[in-house]
């Protein structure tokens, strides 16, 4: 199952590495077209199992009924994919990723009390394999220039 992910997620992860790189640099949230989201939500359901639901235990696979009506909507999606994004940005600069990205997020998102730890373990999943797809693409552009880093650093909460 892993090799058949590589083309289409690499695919996904350059289209959107564009996309949140045009967002650093204009500052405004990155279009992310409809189809790819919900392609990262179809993706994150066929991983589900890989998260934690209930605790310790992980999460059942995702259901037919899930497949076709997912349980989070593409917006929701939309937004951990940017953070994932981001997230690698983070990571690929040197930045404290995981307390400046991953945890504002994921307490925002337990905050709000709208998801379940399904939900929750899902959109981790999403956030996650955004994160892995822009992260090599990242190392294999080299290292983090300094102008990236400090225009990251100012916009991650601190």
């Amino acid at each position: 199952m892993r090799r058949s992910l590589r083309l289409p997620a690499a695919l996904l992860g350059f289209a959107l590495m564009v996309a949140i790189g045009a967002q650093a640099q204009e500052k405004r949230p990155p279009e992310i077209p409809e189809t790819v989201v919900q392609k990262m939500i179809e993706l994150g359901l066929n991983n589900i199992g890989r998260a934690v639901c209930d605790g310790f235990n992980p999460c059942a696979p995702a259901t037919d009924a899930e497949l076709k009506s997912p349980p989070i909507t593409v917006d929701q999606a939309r937004l951990v994919i940017i953070v994932g994004g981001r997230t690698a940005f983070a990571q690929w600069c040197g930045l404290d990723a995981e307390r400046r990205s991953v945890l504002p997020l994921l307490q925002s998102l337990r905050r709000s009390k709208r998801f379940d730890e399904r939900q929750l373990a899902l959109m981790a999943v999403v956030h996650g394999i955004q994160q892995s797809i822009i992260g090599e693409q990242l190392k294999a552009k080299g290292p983090c220039d300094e102008a990236t880093r400090k225009r990251l650093d100012g916009q991650l909460p601190k």
